[in-house]
């Protein structure tokens, strides 16, 4: 079920082309959101430096308007005072007007001792008013923005099935957009079941042209054996001969039956890997030990560097023991021998190569050229050992190749990581 989008942690894919197309993002963290704190940094930015530059000026002009003089009033009123005296009339009137004009300066003064402070507060009021409603806009703008990131990061975890919650109908552009986001994720997930589709039946008819080819021989040989037997005379010394040959090829042939069922029916109940901390040399060294002793062919592990990962001891057995087993087979007796090679291309990853002296492959393989026919050159082959040796690789996290080698032949290579990826 689709659900949507908040900051939920997207879900891992589960197929293999899922896998692969996410290699790249496996590591990849989720964006700080440094693009709202540019924009509340530009809102306050644009907000406060108007203010203060406007509380300059106003403290300016008030200071300006509150600094007139008295000294012109204060002459006029001792003129005054001089005539009054000099006619010797009262000065009552006279004293009132000099103790009010003293109050009023003493209020002037105070005030514009206060003045800095009146402005400072109200600056810083507006301020923080300003701050508040720049925070708000600013969640309100980003927040769509900051979505659309989430569902992005999702997507390029493999979670398709991430919606954003888009008002309908969109109010703005944005909106808009997280509307498109969801109708792009719905078509990415049914073009996703459609590859899908298409692989599985890609792989089915894969399986059957295999097991068409491989079943063809055994089955013809069977029915010629058949045939002879319906012609023969079991009375006849001769013809007793015939059965018996035969019988042995039908034998034969039923056997070889035998073992290409059981490495079908091992392909498909392959282990799940049991991780744990291998040294990847002892176990070169193992392998090419065993086949040095049962091939006329030498196998050679090269002095190399040692790596020691986190894998399944017995996949990586099977998978070094197919590329070898592979290689001897591949090579004639009088050939150069089998080396095997393991170096640290770079950091994290391990290289395993299997190079032989056999007649080689005419390009690159890898992905699904690797396995595309299971078909087998060999007698009483299933045409399975690249296709398990693949399934082991891709469970570690790696990846495997032949490709042509320099000196002729078949170079196998295979690159693990130290440690393998999170299980599905």
């Amino acid at each position: 079920m689709n659900r949507p989008m908040h900051a939920a942690a997207p879900t891992e894919a589960r197929t293999h082309g899922d896998r692969v197309g996410l290699e790249y993002a496996a590591d990849l963290p989720l964006p700080p959101p440094r693009f709202r704190r540019r924009l509340l940094a530009v809102m306050l930015l644009a907000g406060w430096v108007p203010l203060v530059l406007l509380g300059v000026l106003a403290q300016a002009a008030l200071e300006r308007v509150l600094s007139v003089s008295i000294a012109p009033v204060e002459g006029v009123l001792e003129e005054v005072a001089s005539e009054l005296a000099r006619r010797e009339l009262p000065q009552d009137s006279l004293n009132e007007a000099r103790l009010n004009l003293a109050q009023a300066e003493l209020a002037r003064r105070a005030l514009v001792r206060r003045v800095p402070a009146f402005i400072t507060a109200l600056v810083l009021i507006s301020g923080a008013a300003l701050t508040v409603a720049s925070v708000l806009l600013g969640r309100a703008l980003t927040r769509p923005v900051r979505t659309l990131t989430e569902g992005m990061w999702a997507y390029a975890r493999g979670d398709l099935s991430v919606r954003l919650a888009a008002p309908e109908p969109p109010r703005d552009e944005l909106q808009f957009l997280l509307g498109q986001f969801n109708r792009m994720g719905q078509e990415l997930l049914s073009q996703r079941e459609r590859l899908k589709s298409a692989e599985q039946i890609a792989a089915w008819q894969d399986v059957a042209r295999a097991l068409a080819h491989e079943l063809k021989n055994p089955l013809t040989a069977m029915k010629l054996s058949l045939a002879r037997l319906n012609r023969t005379d079991a009375s006849t010394p001769h013809d007793t001969t015939r059965i018996t040959e035969a019988v042995a090829l039908l034998q034969e042939e039923v056997d070889l039956l035998m073992r290409m069922t059981q490495s079908f029916s091992t392909f498909a109940r392959l282990p799940a890997p049991r991780f744990q901390d291998v040294p990847l040399r002892p176990l070169l060294a193992e392998v090419c030990t065993l086949y040095a002793g049962t091939s006329p062919v030498p196998v050679e592990l090269r002095p190399g560097a040692e790596a020691t990962l986190r894998a399944d001891p017995d996949g990586l057995r099977r998978l070094f023991g197919n590329l070898v087993k592979n290689a001897t087979e591949a090579s004639s007796a009088s050939a150069a021998p089998v080396h095997v090679t393991l170096e640290s291309t770079q950091p994290g990853t391990v290289s395993v190569t299997v190079a032989d002296g056999g007649s080689g492959v005419p390009t690159v393989l890898e992905g699904p050229a690797l396995t595309r026919g299971l078909f087998s050159t060999k007698p009483g082959g299933s045409g399975l050992g690249l296709p398990i040796s693949q399934k082991i690789v891709h469970e570690h996290g790696g990846s495997l190749r032949l490709e042509p080698a320099p000196g002729g032949g078949t170079l196998a290579r295979v690159e693990l990581p130290l440690t393998p990826p999170p299980s599905p």
